[in-house]
């Protein structure tokens, strides 16, 4: 559904509207603050596994040097709606999923997102909304572990805490339906896949966490947590998906960053 002039209008207005305003206001309540090497966070990880659902990619020890905070939820429709003006979903539901957006339009709502946020005095000058990296995906989606699924090993477990093709009609529920990683983020693994910022590539990601750009930049993408079409082997803390850039979907959605500018 095309953006109607009023909607327009208001992407067009530098400040934040009242319903913007509470709508970010929320979302910037649910992001949780990850600090590598300090507390529960280890500074590093090891990232992949020997697996063809790792992308044919070898384990890779990944050490940060900078901390971020990730959404507790995936973006939801109404969050989505009052900054871009339409909500292109299929599955319709104000605290459901956002999806059948491209790549180009989640780095906008992004940077929409960055731009009322500053604004609105909810975050600093020098942060930004952005995608994960892939590196920084995966360390979130393990939070410490080193199981196939940040609950464990037993696929039998799966259903308490993720959509799939087992247990999911579409793209139906709201998000946070079921429980949590270790970490405290919902729906880590299936509901959506997630968009990452990273190129596709099967070579070792950057150490460092930051994401990896092909030169010149590739029009293959990474998602990332399987969704409510995938099987439950699809679902783990290391499966990685290759997207076009211009792909919508009714499977794929995004997972939300803050950061210092420049921390990717």
């Amino acid at each position: 559904m095309a953006p109607t002039m009023l909607a327009i209008s208001l992407l067009l207005t530098a400040d934040p509207t009242p319903q913007q305003r509470e709508l970010l206001k929320v979302f910037r309540e649910e992001f949780i603050a990850i600090t590598p090497g300090e507390g529960k966070f280890p500074a590093s990880f090891t990232m992949g596994r020997e697996s063809t659902a790792a992308g044919k990619r070898k384990p890779t020890r990944i050490t940060f040097q900078y901390s971020f905070a990730i959404a507790r939820y995936e973006v939801p429709q109404n969050l989505w709606e009052a900054l871009m003006g339409a909500n292109p979903s299929k599955w319709k539901g104000k605290r459901n999923s956002v999806e059948m957006f491209d790549y180009g339009e989640a780095r906008q709502f992004c940077e929409r997102a960055t731009g009322l946020m500053r604004e609105a005095g909810l975050i600093a000058a020098d942060e930004e909304i952005r995608l994960p990296s892939e590196s920084e995906w995966e360390y979130v989606a393990r939070a410490g572990t080193d199981s196939i699924y940040s609950f464990g090993d037993d696929v039998a477990e799966l259903p308490k805490f993720g959509w799939f093709n087992g247990n999911a009609a579409g793209n139906d529920p709201p998000v946070g339906a079921k429980q949590p990683n270790p970490w405290g983020l919902y729906d880590i693994h299936g509901y959506l896949r997630e968009m990452c910022l990273d190129d596709w590539t099967e070579e070792p990601p950057p150490a460092d966490g930051t994401p990896f750009v092909a030169q010149p930049p590739s029009r293959s993408k990474v998602s990332r947590s399987g969704s409510w079409k995938d099987p439950a082997d699809k679902l783990s803390s290391f499966t990685r998906f290759k997207e076009s850039e211009t792909a919508r979907d009714d499977a794929l959605g995004l997972r939300c960053v803050l950061a210092k500018r420049g921390k990717e």
